[in-house]
């Protein structure tokens, strides 16, 4: 038993687990051992007599992941390569575990992603299947991920639904790369545009406008408005950040509750400018979404049941929830979806089509097509509309404060003369 278990730890690479278990006499015991997986842990205490009921990993005083975790998340751009190389190495004839090694001994992506692929790799070498150790990293892989992964084990094509699922998480993060690109310069418009208009009106202008005051002369409508507004920001300057932090800390306690949550998704479906492109996209996910786990052998109650996990939107999570709750009284995907009042009738008589023809896959992949593109259109429609009008803005602005400084100049000029 103690070879065995010596064997068991020859390992690298060892975690602190915490376990519950009892001894061959039923007593309950607990305590922490080191292994490279919670498989191997309970491997070990089984080797050591014990009957494992609970174990998982030992909390560490202070981990700089829990309390830095953006600096450890897993960009989608790593999932998608390694899916791809993943699927092009089994593709030529290497076993799983194999390739698996070849991928974290050569891998560019970050040191957090390469340690969930040794996390893998330890789990595989214990007995784990590839799907159930992919699934104990959400971070990196998603339940739809995982579970069209298993069904991809279970079918013997586990190369092609990676290629797929790489094809899937390819389109949706050049959406969302997309819609970050389109904003960069409207934002970087604004931001600009309003450093400028707080430096004159915080700096420059109350050097300007305390020497028109000084020449005691009458002054233009547009100086004297600008002239309050700035005594005031400059009379109010603590009240006013106070104001403002205030307002700002209200804001970010409502998104975090559920109801605060649910208006700010379904203004964002529903705003004129920018609900459009935000529901096409969101549209186009869920067609993509059904498209790839229909086309990957994914029974469709199982897809129903794992497509609220795919979106942020509580919005359409609940539509999708309700969905699924008609499916399965009965009533297919078309019926439900008619009654949400946010699917386009169009996606919804795709579906019912699909679903007579049994060619749900195909009618959801031309659906997809549609509505990403759809999507790319009205977002580039809605920074057509939101770069011009920011930069007018600001321009309007700044003129202002042009004016009201060129006008004084010449009732000056005209009071000299």
């Amino acid at each position: 038993m103690a070879k065995a278990v010596d064997t068991l730890r020859k390992k690298e690479n060892l975690r602190n687990y915490r376990y519950l278990a009892t001894t061959g006499q039923g007593k309950p015991v607990k305590g922490t051992i080191k292994a490279t997986s919670e498989i191997a842990a309970e491997r070990l205490l089984i080797a050591m007599g014990r009957n494992p009921l609970q174990v998982e990993v030992a909390p560490s005083m202070f981990s700089l992941e829990e309390a830095l975790p953006s600096l450890f998340r897993v960009k989608p751009r790593d999932v998608i390569t390694f899916s791809r190389q993943l699927a092009t190495l089994l593709r030529s004839g290497i076993s799983l575990l194999p390739a698996l090694e070849i991928l974290h001994g050569q891998v560019g992506s970050s040191r957090a992603f390469r340690g969930i692929i040794l996390g893998i790799v330890n789990d595989i070498r214990a007995g784990s299947s590839f799907s159930q150790s992919i699934a104990k990293h959400p971070r990196a892989f998603n339940d739809i991920y995982a579970r069209t992964i298993a069904v991809g084990e279970e079918s013997g094509g586990l190369e092609n639904v990676l290629k797929q699922m790489a094809d899937f998480l390819e389109r949706q993060s050049s959406t969302s790369q997309g819609l970050r690109k389109a904003l960069t310069y409207p934002i970087i418009v604004l931001g600009v545009g309003s450093l400028v208009v707080v430096l004159l009106v915080t700096m420059v202008m109350p050097k300007l406008l305390g020497m028109f005051t000084a020449l005691n002369v009458g002054l233009p409508l547009p100086t004297r408005i600008l002239i309050g507004l700035t005594k005031f920001l400059e009379g109010n300057q603590l009240p006013l950040l106070i104001a403002a932090s205030s307002v700002g800390a209200v804001v970010l306690w409502m998104t975090k509750q559920p109801r605060g949550r649910r208006l700010l998704d379904r203004l964002r479906l529903t705003a004129p400018i920018i609900g459009p492109p935000v529901l096409m996209s969101e549209m186009g996910r869920f067609a993509r979404s059904v498209s790839v786990l229909v086309a990957s052998g994914v029974q469709l109650q199982e897809i129903m049941e794992l497509l609220p996990q795919s979106t942020n939107n509580v919005v359409f999570r609940d539509a999708l929830k309700r969905i699924n709750e008609g499916f399965l009284l009965g009533e297919g995907l078309s019926e439900p979806m008619s009654r949400t009042n946010l699917f386009p009738p169009l996606m919804v008589q795709m579906v019912a089509v699909g679903e007579e023809s049994n060619t749900l896959d195909f009618t959801m992949g031309v659906c997809a097509d549609f509505y990403e593109s759809t999507a790319g259109e009205k977002m580039n429609a809605m920074v057509g509309m939101i770069g011009p009008l920011s930069t007018i803005g600001i321009a309007l602005l700044v003129g202002f404060i042009a004016l009201a400084v060129i006008m004084p100049m010449y009732s000056l000029t005209g009071a000299f003369g």
